[in-house]
């Protein structure tokens, strides 16, 4: 990842690159040089977590922060919480409260992102990029099959037509194809193989099968 601004402020700027449509100068989505501990499946069930879905949420907070996190400001704009909804758009869409209230509410933050997330698969199915669910991605030498999980995790980066995730699709899942990377070089590809094989059937109300599939090593470089 490539970038004039430290990615240890970049990886704050989160969830939602539909903030991207709010302020063009944020790069959202970034994965910093340090990470925050995130929330344990326990701690998210205590506020309200699905148990079906709680592993999942916690693997996404381990990108994102914790229940207290505040980001560094960043073209005027800071994310809260532990997914990390940014006040440009995406926090005022999901919570009308003040910024000290959504974070002293770890089932405020719970219950906007179940929101989200359903929002982001009614989305990707839309636009058909759940169809990419059991096909085989490969990144950096690892490889895993796309689950329903890792559609979602991917919707991180957005799940609108021209996103990167649409593109990735239109690409055949060509990892190196334009369009597939943020600003500072992330892949979408990242995202599907780090989030794959968790059970997501509290967003879905369905479950792909592929629960707790390995990711596995390969060959195939992109």
């Amino acid at each position: 990842m490539s970038t004039s601004l430290p990615l240890s402020i970049l990886r704050w700027l989160r969830p939602g690159r539909r903030d991207v449509s709010a302020n063009t100068g944020l790069v959202l989505g970034f994965i910093a040089s340090f990470a925050f501990a995130g929330e344990s499946a326990v701690s998210l069930m205590a506020a309200g977590m699905p148990a079906d879905c709680a592993e999942y949420a916690a693997n996404v907070t381990q990108s994102e922060g914790s229940f207290g996190s505040i980001s560094p400001a960043v073209n005027g704009t800071r994310c809260y919480g532990a997914f990390q909804f940014c006040d440009s758009g995406t926090l005022q869409s999901y919570w009308s409260g003040s910024t000290e209230d959504f974070l002293a509410s770890p089932s405020a933050q719970v219950a906007a992102w179940e929101k989200y997330e359903n929002n982001q698969w009614v989305q990707a199915n839309r636009l058909g990029l759940a169809g990419m669910v059991g096909q085989q991605v490969c990144y950096n030498g690892t490889c895993a099959v796309i689950s329903q999980s890792s559609i979602l995790k991917a919707c991180q980066f957005g799940c609108g037509k021209g996103g990167k995730l649409y593109n990735l699709m239109q690409s055949g899942l060509d990892c190196s194809a334009p369009g597939t990377k943020d600003g500072a070089g992330t892949s979408v590809c990242s995202y599907l193989i780090s989030g794959a094989g968790y059970n997501v059937s509290c967003i879905t109300n369905s479950n792909d099968g592929v629960d707790c599939l390995p990711v596995e090593g390969g060959t195939k470089s992109e």
